[in-house]
C-alpha cells in the first residue's frame, strides 16, 4: 500500500513532476541523439580516410615534378591530380580524375565511371534531382552518371576555400576518367600534387620543391579547410551534447530536490504517523526514493528511445553539410547506457538528500512540524516592515526560498545563452553578406595568377599581392594582402566607421580577437613556402571578420617581402575579365559567395528554430514548475486571501512576483555567459582556422532574445494565475477542518 503513495502524489501534483520528467526526457534524448549521430559520423569518417588514403598534405608547383624520385627519397605516396570546372547551366561541377594512390574515391552507390561515364557527389545529385543512369551533356558529349562518389580531401564541399558554407544547389564535385578529362583540358595552369605519408623535415622538402619546380602553395591536412571543418564539427559536437544534457540534468535534479523537500515538509504529519505506526526509517525512505526512480524511468527511457529513433534522419541532415559517407550504421551501446542511466545518478541522490534531513528528526518534531516552524521564526525579516503588505509577501516568497530562485536564475541564464547564440549567428551571417561583402569588399571578381605579373593589361582592374604565413609558435595561418594605397576595391574601416590610412600593417578584427592583438603590437610571421621570418608592427585594426588576414599598401608589401617593384599576383575587378585560364590558379565571383548564404538560409533557419524551441521549453518548464510549487504549498494562505477579497491578479503578484526579479537576473547573467562562450570559441576552437564571425551580441539581438524568453515567462505566469483561480476557499477550509 505504501508503494502506491508516490504515483498517487505525482498524479495529484502532476504540474510539478511532468515538467521535471520532460526535462529528464529532453536531456536523455539530446545526449542519445548526438552520441549516436557523432559516433556514426566519426567512425565512418575514420574508416573512410584510412581506407581511401586521405592526404597528409598537398602542394602546387609551376613545373611538373619527378614523382618517382621524390617518393623514393622521402618514402611517401605522391599522386598528381587534375581538375576541370564544367558550367552546368547556372551550376558548376568540379571534375577530378580518378586517383589510385592518394585520396581514392569511394563509390557510395553504383560503380566507378568507365570511359563515357561520370560519378557525382550525392548532395549535389539529390538537390538537383540527378539519378544514376541519367545523361549529362558535357560540351557536346553525353556522359552517363555511373554512381555517387565521396572524396577524402573534399569532405566539406565548397567551391572556394574562402566559402564558409557548401552550396549543393549550385556547386558539386564529380570524377571522370583521365582519358575523358584530357578532352577538356586545353592547358594546365599549375601542377597539383597530393601526398600520403609523413616527412620529418618539411622545410627541406619545401626548399627542394621551390628550387627545382617553383612551389606555389603548400597546404597540410590540418590547414585544409575542406577537411578540418568536418573534424572541428565532430570534436565540438560531443562536448556540446555533454554540456547541454548535463546542465539540463543538474537543473532537473535541483528542481526535483526542491519539489520533494517542499512535498515532504508539507507531509510531515503523515510521515510522523507512519513512524508512530511502527514503520522504520528504512521503509519510509524506500517509499519516497521511488519519486526520483519513477521520474528517471519516465524521462530517460522514452528520451533514449526517441533519440535512437530519430538519430537516422538527423544523421542524414547533418551529412548534408559535410559529405562524410555513412557506409555502416553503428549502435553505440555505451552512449545509450549513459543516456539511460546517468539521469539516475542525478535524480536518486537528489531525492535521497531531500528526505534525509527530515528523517533525522525525532518523531514528535516531525508530527508537530517543528523544523518548519523554527525556520519561519528564525527569518521574520523585520527589515521588510517598511514596505507595503503586498510587497512584503512578495519579497518574503523569494528571500525565504533562495534555492528555488537560484534554479530559476540558472535556467533562464542557460536559455538566454542558447537563444543568443542562435540569434547572433543569424545576424553574423547577415552582417557577412550585407556589410563585409558589400561595403568592404567592393570588387565583384577576384583573379589569382599562377605567377607574378608586372604589367596590368586590364586598366579597370586593381592589382594586388598576397602571401601565406604562420603566426610564429602556432599553427594559425595568416594571409597578408598587398593592395593599392587608395584602393577602391577594398575599403578598410575601423570599428567607428572611419576609413583606415593604409600605412604599415592593418589586421582584421577576427585575427585581433583570436590572439588579443592591439595597435602597436608586433606580429611575427613565418613564410609558408620558404620559412623566412618577418616581424611587422600593427598600425591598425579593420572592422573585418572574414579571415585571419592583414593588409599593407602594395608598394610597401613588395619591399617588405623582397618582391620585384610593381609585381602582383592577382586582380580585383568590378567586371568579368577575359583572362586566359592557363594563366590562372583560380578566380572567384563574389556573387557566388553571397549566393551560398542565401541558398543555405533555409537550413540555417531550421537549426535556429531548434535552438529557439530549446530555450523556450527550458525557460517555460522551469518557471512553470516553480510557480506551481509555490501555489501548491500556499493553497491555504491563497484561499484565506481570497476570502479577504484579494483578486487573482493581486495574489499572482504577491506570491509569484519575485520571479520577475529572478527572471531579469537570469537574463542579464546569460549575456556575459554568452560572451564568455564566444570568447572561448574564437580563441580556442577557431584559432587555427582562417575565418571567424562577428558574434558580439548587438542591442537588437538582446532585445529579440528578451522578448522571446519573456513570452515564455508570461505564458507560465498565465498558467500559474489560472491555477490560483482554480483554488476554492470552501474546499481548502473543508480540508483543514477534516
Amino acid at each position: 500500500m505504501l508503494k502506491k503513495i508516490p504515483l498517487r502524489i505525482m498524479w495529484r501534483d502532476k504540474s510539478h513532476f511532468l515538467g521535471i520528467i520532460f526535462l529528464v526526457l529532453f536531456a536523455s534524448f539530446g545526449y542519445a541523439l548526438f552520441s549516436i549521430l557523432i559516433t556514426n559520423i566519426d567512425t565512418n569518417y575514420q574508416n573512410f580516410v584510412e581506407k581511401y588514403n586521405q592526404e597528409n598534405f598537398h602542394f602546387t608547383t609551376f613545373f611538373p615534378i619527378d614523382i618517382e624520385a621524390l617518393e623514393k627519397k622521402y618514402n611517401v605516396l605522391i599522386e598528381e591530380k587534375f581538375t576541370w570546372d564544367f558550367q552546368y547551366g547556372d551550376k558548376v561541377i568540379r571534375f577530378f580524375n580518378v586517383t589510385e594512390k592518394v585520396n581514392k574515391p569511394l563509390i557510395l552507390e553504383g560503380s566507378l565511371p568507365k570511359i563515357g561515364e561520370i560519378a557525382v557527389d550525392p548532395n549535389f545529385a539529390e538537390t538537383n534531382k540527378l539519378k544514376i543512369g541519367d545523361v549529362i551533356n558535357i560540351n557536346g558529349m553525353d556522359f552517363h552518371i555511373s554512381g555517387y562518389v565521396a572524396l577524402p580531401d573534399y569532405i566539406y564541399i565548397t567551391k572556394n576555400e574562402t566559402d564558409l558554407l557548401p552550396d549543393p544547389l549550385h556547386f558539386g564535385i564529380g570524377i571522370m576518367n583521365f582519358e575523358d578529362m584530357k578532352k577538356f583540358l586545353s592547358s594546365v595552369a599549375y601542377r597539383y600534387y597530393m601526398v600520403r605519408g609523413s616527412i620529418s623535415d618539411l622545410d627541406s622538402f619545401k626548399t627542394e620543391l621551390n628550387s627545382k619546380y617553383t612551389l606555389l602553395s603548400f597546404v597540410e591536412k590540418d590547414e585544409n579547410f575542406r577537411i578540418i571543418v568536418t573534424e572541428m564539427k565532430m570534436k565540438s559536437a560531443r562536448p556540446m551534447s555533454f554540456v547541454i544534457a548535463g546542465t539540463i540534468l543538474i537543473i532537473s535534479s535541483i528542481l526535483l530536490f526542491i519539489v520533494l523537500r517542499r512535498l515532504i515538509n508539507s507531509m510531515h504529519a503523515e510521515i510522523g504517523t507512519l513512524y508512530a505506526l511502527g514503520y522504520s526509517s528504512k521503509e519510509i525512505v524506500s517509499v519516497y526514493i521511488l519519486f526520483p526512480i519513477y521520474i528517471w524511468l519516465m524521462g530517460a527511457i522514452p528520451g533514449s528511445a526517441l533519440g535512437y529513433a530519430l538519430s537516422g534522419p538527423f544523421t542524414d541532415f547533418y551529412v548534408s553539410f559535410i559529405s562524410v559517407p555513412v557506409v555502416e550504421k553503428f549502435i553505440p551501446v555505451k552512449d545509450l547506457f549513459i543516456a539511460l542511466f546517468v539521469p539516475a545518478l542525478f535524480m536518486i541522490p537528489s531525492g535521497y538528500i531531500a528526505i534525509r534531513d527530515l528523517l533525522k528528526k525525532r518523531v514528535v518534531e516531525i508530527i508537530r512540524g517543528e523544523s518548519e516552524k523554527s525556520f519561519k521564526t528564525r527569518f521574520r525579516m523585520k527589515f521588510l516592515d517598511r514596505f507595503s503588505f503586498k510587497r512584503r509577501i512578495m519579497l518574503k516568497q523569494g528571500l525565504l526560498h533562495p534555492s528555488r530562485e537560484l534554479v530559476l536564475i540558472v535556467g533562464v541564464a542557460f536559455a538566454t545563452l542558447i537563444i543568443l547564440y542562435g540569434v547572433v549567428a543569424k545576424s553574423a551571417l547577415s552582417y557577412l553578406v550585407e556589410d563585409t561583402f558589400k561595403n568592404i569588399f567592393k570588387y565583384n571578381y577576384m583573379y589569382i595568377f599562377n605567377y607574378y605579373e608586372k604589367e596590368n593589361k586590364y586598366p579597370n582592374a586593381e592589382p594586388f599581392n598576397m602571401l601565406s604565413f604562420y603566426l610564429k609558435g602556432t599553427k594559425s595561418k595568416v594571409v597578408i594582402y598587398g593592395i593599392l594605397k587608395d584602393s577602391q576595391m577594398i575599403i578598410l574601416k575601423d570599428n567607428k566607421g572611419n576609413k583606415i590610412n593604409l600605412e604599415g600593417l592593418v589586421i582584421s578584427q577576427s585575427l585581433a580577437d583570436k590572439f588579443n592583438l592591439k595597435v602597436g603590437d608586433v606580429l611575427t610571421l613565418v613564410n609558408n613556402i620558404n620559412g623566412k621570418e618577418y616581424s611587422l608592427k600593427i598600425t591598425g585594426i579593420a572592422d573585418l571578420y572574414v579571415g585571419n588576414s592583414g593588409y599593407m599598401n602594395l608598394e610597401e608589401f613588395n619591399k617588405t617581402f623582397d618582391l620585384e617593384e610593381g609585381s602582383f599576383i592577382g586582380l580585383y575587378s568590378l567586371d568579368k575579365l577575359d583572362v586566359p585560364k592557363e594563366n590562372l590558379v583560380t578566380y572567384m565571383s563574389k556573387e557566388d559567395a553571397i549566393k551560398v548564404f542565401r541558398d543555405s538560409a533555409q537550413s540555417i533557419d531550421q537549426m535556429l528554430q531548434v535552438m529557439y524551441l530549446i530555450s523556450f521549453f527550458l525557460a517555460f518548464t522551469i518557471i512553470y514548475v516553480l510557480a506551481s510549487l509555490v501555489i501548491t504549498e500556499n493553497r491555504k494562505p491563497l484561499a484565506i486571501f481570497k476570502i479577504l477579497g484579494f483578486r487573482d491578479g493581486e495574489l499572482s503578484s504577491m506570491f509569484l512576483g519575485f520571479n520577475n526579479f529572478s527572471f531579469m537576473i537570469g537574463f542579464l547573467l546569460g549575456i556575459p555567459l554568452y560572451n564568455m562562450l564566444i570568447g572561448y570559441l574564437i580563441k580556442e576552437v577557431l584559432k587555427d582556422v582562417d575565418f571567424s564571425f562577428k558574434m558580439q551580441a548587438q542591442f537588437k539581438d538582446v532585445i529579440f532574445s528578451f522578448v522571446y524568453l519573456f513570452a515564455a515567462f508570461l505564458l507560465s505566469r498565465y498558467l500559474g494565475r489560472r491555477k490560483i483561480k482554480s483554488i476554492s476557499p470552501a474546499v481548502i477550509l473543508k480540508e483543514q477542518s477534516e
